[in-house]
C-alpha cells in the first residue's frame, strides 16, 4: 500500500515539476559492473524515483587505459541507459585518483611531504596539484569529456575533481618552492617588502633575495606559513578553474560544480572565492561521521546536531542568493571510523534539510555498495544482491516527497537576516598551532555562535569580512583575528544605521600580516565597543576561568582581555580565580544600534543567554521558533517571494512549533496562527499568509 501511495504520488506531482531544477538521485559507478547489470540498476533507480546520477570521478584508468588512448563507450552506454529510465547524468573529471601508467611514466608527480619524503602509490590525492605534466594530463581529460557530452541533453554539467583540499594538501616539492617563490614576487615586488611582511628579523630569517625563500612547516613564522597557506589556496582555485576553462571553452552553458570534502568543513581553501569560480558549489554531506570536530581530530564522535549541517550549508553559500549542491550524501556506515550509527529515518530528513538550505541536487553515495577497495564498508542504496531493503524504501519514499515539495512550492532558498562572519584568513592563523592560543579552536567557537542563533531561530548567514553588511540587523564576529580596516569601518556603519553588533575577544589583533595591531585590538574595534584592551591572556584548555552574568555563572577559557571602560557598561564580571571583577561581557550604544563585546571564550550557556539579549536588541523577530534542539526551522522564499517556513523534526517525539505570523501547511492546507505541532520524525512546510 505504501508503495502504491508513492507512486500515486510521484505521478500526481511530476507534471507539475519543472524539469531539471530538482534532482534527486545516487552516485553510481557503472565501470565497475557489467553492462547488463547498469540496466538492472537503472530499472531500480527509476523505481527508487531518482532523476539523477554522479558518475565518473574515480574512473580515470577505465576513461583513459593507456596515455592518450580514450574509452569511454561504457560511459555512453551508461549516460544513455540511464536516460532511457528517467535518469539524468552528473560526469565528474576523474583527477583524483591517477592510473597506476601515469605515476610509472611520470613518479614525480607525486607530493612531497615536509619531511621531503615523496608520497608512494597506493591512495587518492597523492599528485601534486601544481606539477605541470599532471596538468596538461587533467586538462586533457576534462576537455575530451566535454567534447563527448558538450551536446548531450542528458548531461547536466561537470563535477571538477573530488574533494579538493582534502586529506593533507600541502606539497613540499621543487615545483611548488618554484611557483611560491613566482608567487611571493609578484605579491610583494621587492625582498624588502617580503621580509617586512614576514618579519624576517625575528630568528635571524632575513632574506638576501627571493631564491632563498623555503617553504615553511607548520609551527615555522606564523607570518610566513600564512602566506603559504594563501598560496596553497590559490593554487588549489587555479587547478579547479583549469579544469573548468577546459569544459567551458568546448560547452559554455555546461553547469561546472566541484564537492567540497569534509561534510563542508575544508580550511585549506578559500570556498568564497571557489563559490565565485563555479556556477553551483557543491559539499559531500555526511553529518553523523564527519563533522567539523574531525578538523581537531575527535574520533569519539558527537550526537547528530542539525545545525552542524545547516551551519556547513551556510559556509558553502557563503551569504550569495543561490542553491546549492550536494553530490554525495550519508545513508548509513562509511568507510571512515564509525562513530554513530545512522538511525532509519535520518537520511530522509536530512535530506529535507538540504532542500530547507537551497540544496536542488541531492545524490546519495553510493547507489551500490561496493564490493571491494577503499570504501567497501559503504552501505549502498542497495547490496550487491540487488535486494531491496529498508534503505532502498527509505530513500524510494524521500526522492517523492522531495520532488513533490518542489512541486508545490517551486525553487526555495533560504532567507537571513542575522550573520556570522568567518574568514579563511583567520582559519589559516589559527591552524599554525601557536599563534595564539593552541587550545582555542577558531571554527568550533564560531559554531557555538551560530547554534546560539538557529536553536532561537535565528536564520543566519556565514560571510566573509568582505560581504555586504548592509542587510543585516545583527553581525556576529567571533575571534576575527584580522580585521581589515575597511571591515572596521563597514562595521561602524552598520552599527550607526541601527544593527546589533557582537564582537568577541582576538578580534582585529593582528593587521593582514599578522603582525600587531595599533594597539592590543585594533582601536577602530575599541572605539566601536567603547572600550580600551589593557592586557591580554592565553591559557590553555585545561584551565579554566568563571564569569557571572545577570544571576548566570559559567566557565571561561583560552583567552582573557581585562578591559577598562570608556563608554560601554558592564553586563558579565569575571569571578573565578582570574581578573575577579572585571568586565568580561559589555555593552555599548552606537549611532543607532548596539555593540557587545565579549572578554573570554565562555560556555554555551553564556553565549547563549548572550544571544537572547542580542536578538531581543535587534529589530529580527523569527517567523517560528521551537525550544528543541533537534528541531530545525528555515525561512525560505521561492522566485515569486512567497514566505515558507520548513520544520523538520529530528527527535523521536511530536513537536510544538510556535508561528509568529498566519501560516498553511502545503499539503493539508490547513490553517495557523500561534503553533503547530509537527509529528516525530518528520517535516513540514508552511507558506507565510
Amino acid at each position: 500500500m505504501k508503495k502504491l501511495f508513492i507512486t500515486t504520488l510521484l505521478f500526481l506531482t511530476c507534471s507539475l515539476s519543472l524539469c531539471g531544477q530538482v534532482y534527486i538521485g545516487a552516485a553510481y559507478y557503472p565501470e565497475q559492473v557489467e553492462i547488463e547489470q547498469v540496466k538492472k540498476d537503472a530499472r531500480l533507480m527509476q523505481e527508487a524515483h531518482f532523476n539523477v546520477a554522479r558518475m565518473g570521478d574515480f574512473a580515470w584508468h577505465s576513461m583513459e587505459p593507456k596515455d592518450g588512448t580514450f574509452t569511454l563507450e561504457w560511459l555512453d552506454h551508461a549516460v544513455r541507459t540511464l536516460s532511457q529510465h528517467g535518469i539524468q547524468s552528473l560526469l565528474c573529471t576523474p583527477t583524483a585518483a591517477i592510473p597506476k601508467w601515469m605515476h610509472d611514466a611520470h613518479p614525480d608527480i607525486m607530493m612531497v611531504e615536509a619531511n621531503g619524503m615523496r608520497k608512494p602509490y597506493g591512495r587518492r590525492r597523492h599528485a601534486c596539484l601544481n606539477n605541470e605534466i599532471y596538468r596538461q594530463y587533467c586538462v586533457r581529460i576534462a576537455r575530451t569529456l566535454a567534447e563527448r557530452y558538450k551536446d548531450n541533453p542528458s548531461v547536466i554539467g561537470f563535477q571538477i575533481d573530488n574533494e579538493p583540499g582534502t586529506e593533507d594538501p600541502y606539497c613540499y616539492c621543487h615545483e611548488c618552492l618554484k611557483k611560491f617563490k613566482l608567487w611571493l614576487q609578484k605579491k610583494y615586488q621587492t625582498i624588502k617588502a617580503l621580509n617586512q611582511a614576514w618579519g624576517t628579523v625575528f630568528w635571524s630569517e632575513t632574506l638576501d633575495d627571493f631564491e632563498q625563500v623555503w617553504l615553511p612547516r607548520r609551527m615555522d613564522s606564523p607570518c610566513i606559513y600564512l602566506d603559504y597557506q594563501r598560496f596553497n589556496s590559490d593554487m588549489a582555485l587555479e587547478f579547479i578553474a583549469l579544469q573548468r576553462d577546459a569544459v567551458k571553452a568546448v560547452a559554455p552553458n555546461m553547469t561546472i560544480t566541484t564537492n567540497i570534502g569534509g561534510s563542508g568543513f575544508v580550511t585549506t581553501m578559500d570556498l568564497y572565492r571557489l563559490s565565485d569560480a563555479c556556477d553551483v558549489l557543491s559539499f559531500d554531506n555526511y553529518p553523523v561521521n564527519v563533522t567539523l570536530e574531525s578538523l581537531y581530530g575527535n574520533e569519539q564522535g558527537l550526537p547528530f546536531d542539525p545545525a552542524m549541517t545547516s551551519f556547513a550549508m551556510q559556509i558553502v553559500r557563503g551569504g550569495k542568493a543561490r542553491s546549492i549542491w550536494v553530490p554525495e550524501a550519508q545513508i548509513g556506515r562509511t568507510a571512515l571510523t564509525q562513530k554513530e550509527i545512522v538511525k532509519p529515518g535520518f537520511p530522509r530528513l536530512w535530506s529535507h534539510q538540504q532542500l530547507a538550505y537551497g540544496c536542488h541536487l541531492s545524490v546519495f553515495f553510493p547507489f551500490r555498495a561496493f564490493p571491494s577497495g577503499h570504501e567497501q564498508l559503504m552501505a549502498g542504496v542497495v547490496e550487491s544482491d540487488n535486494a531491496k531493503r529498508t534503505k532502498f524504501y527509505e530513500l524510494q519514499q524521500t526522492a517523492a516527497e522531495i520532488q513533490e515539495v518542489y512541486a508545490r512550492t517551486g525553487e526555495l532558498l533560504p532567507t537571513a537576516r542575522a550573520a556570522i562572519i568567518r574568514d579563511f584568513q583567520t582559519d589559516w592563523a589559527f591552524e599554525n598551532g601557536y599563534t595564539f592560543c593552541p587550545d582555542l579552536k577558531y571554527l568550533r567557537e564560531v559554531y557555538h555562535y551560530y547554534h546560539a542563533l538557529r536553536t532561537r531561530g535565528v536564520m543566519t548567514d556565514v560571510v566573509s569580512s568582505q560581504s555586504d553588511l548592509t542587510r543585516y540587523g545583527l553581525i556576529v564576529v567571533p575571534y576575527l583575528a584580522i580585521a581589515s580596516p575597511n571591515f572596521c569601518r563597514r562595521l561602524e556603519e552598520a552599527a550607526s544605521r541601527g544593527a546589533v553588533v557582537l564582537l568577541t575577544c582576538v578580534s582585529g589583533v593582528r593587521d593582514i600580516h599578522l603582525h600587531k595591531e595599533d594597539a592590543p585590538v585594533t582601536t577602530a574595534l575599541q572605539r566601536l565597543a567603547g572600550i580600551e584592551v589593557e592586557e591580554q591572556e592565553a591559557l590553555f584548555g585545561r584551565k579554566a576561568g568563571s564569569l557571572t552574568y545577570d544571576g548566570l555563572t559559567g566557565e571561561c577559557r583560552f583567552w582573557f582581555d581585562q578591559l577598562r571602560l570608556t563608554t560601554a557598561r558592564p553586563l558579565a564580571s569575571f569571578s573565578g580565580n582570574y581578573f575577579a571583577g572585571s568586565a568580561a561581557i559589555t555593552c555599548n550604544n552606537y549611532g543607532k544600534g548596539r555593540v557587545y563585546y565579549v572578554a573570554t571564550v565562555p560556555e554555551q550557556s553564556i553565549i547563549d543567554k548572550l544571544t537572547e539579549e542580542a536578538i531581543a536588541a535587534s529589530s529580527i523577530r523569527p517567523l517560528a521558533q521551537c525550544s528543541h534542539p533537534q528541531v530545525e526551522i528555515s525561512e525560505l522564499k521561492n522566485t515569486s517571494g512567497r514566505q515558507y517556513i520548513y520544520a523538520i523534526n529530528f527527535s523521536y517525539e511530536e513537536q510544538t512549533i510556535s508561528v509568529n505570523a498566519p501560516v498553511t501547511d502545503i499539503k493539508t492546507r490547513e490553517k495557523y496562527s500561534a503553533s503547530v505541532t509537527v509529528k516525530a520524525m518528520d517535516y513540514m512546510i508552511m507558506q507565510v499568509r
